[in-house]
């Protein structure tokens, strides 16, 4: 098992991709720290995992507010001892034309998207340096990298610079805290469930979203969420030990890059 006796926390896991990654984790051997801001959904997929067999608790934590960061970070340690894995997965999006987009819209997207992952990691920074050891993966986006926004008039500016935010935010933190024996990587996964997208869209317009993106990579479909649980897998695990700062794109070789 590549994460036995590990602890593993993966924000924003009580649905979608975080709780693939979870699921994938706990198969692995890792005690899982499922945290959202979804307590049914947090109490479902802590079950899910004690039912396999899996170590899990559950905590309901808004990463975008840094007192509740903290608290969180200081629960999970004196529990467990030691904390080997952060995800910095939780994640919203607003979805609106341009002109429209008001600062509520942006400091919402920017506060979980970026400044989340900001707070997570420097909570949980002082555990890992005193262990010298610790696996920090932020989960960016293709439209952090320069990947083109959706068509027509609905577009997701904040969200794009939110995580443009991220992969560099990863590369800075990665020269600060790689000499303490932790590794920080960002991984730009392909688009897998629809949840955030269709919020703000009609079905009709979901689905020629969802057709969009299976044309717009070279293997013509979307992301099975296991498979981008398996790369999220190898970043965390010791078998990535010499890879640090870096974006793994895992997008299916999208072909909307500027």
């Amino acid at each position: 098992m590549r994460l036995k006796d590990k602890v593993a926390i993966v924000t924003g896991s009580a649905s979608g991709l975080g709780k693939a990654m979870a699921k994938r984790f706990a198969d692995e051997g890792a005690s899982i720290v499922v945290a959202d801001i979804n307590q049914e959904g947090i109490d479902t997929v802590v079950g899910e995992l004690q039912g396999m067999g899996g170590k899990a608790v559950g905590y309901k934590v808004d990463v975008s507010k840094k007192p509740e960061v903290k608290d969180f970070m200081k629960a999970i340690v004196d529990k467990f001892g030691r904390i080997d894995i952060l995800v910095n997965n939780a994640g919203v999006n607003c979805l609106k034309p341009f002109l429209e987009m008001n600062e509520q819209d942006w400091d919402f997207v920017l506060g979980v998207d970026l400044k989340g992952v900001f707070f997570c990691s420097q909570a949980v920074a002082e555990c890992m340096m005193k262990q010298r050891y610790g696996k920090i993966l932020n989960i960016a986006s293709p439209q952090g990298d320069g990947g083109a926004p959706p068509g027509g008039d609905r577009t997701n500016y904040p969200y794009g610079s939110a995580k443009a935010g991220v992969i560099q935010l990863t590369k800075t933190l990665a020269r600060e805290l790689g000499p303490h024996g932790i590794n920080v990587n960002c991984m730009a996964p392909s688009t897998v469930a629809m949840r955030m997208v269709s919020s703000n869209l009609t079905a009709q317009e979901a689905e020629a979203h969802v057709q969009m993106r299976r044309k717009g990579n070279v293997l013509g479909r979307l992301a099975a969420p296991v498979e981008i649980a398996n790369a999220a897998l190898f970043l965390v695990s010791d078998e990535s030990s010499f890879v640090a700062g870096q974006l793994l794109r895992v997008d299916g070789g999208r072909t909307d890059y500027m």
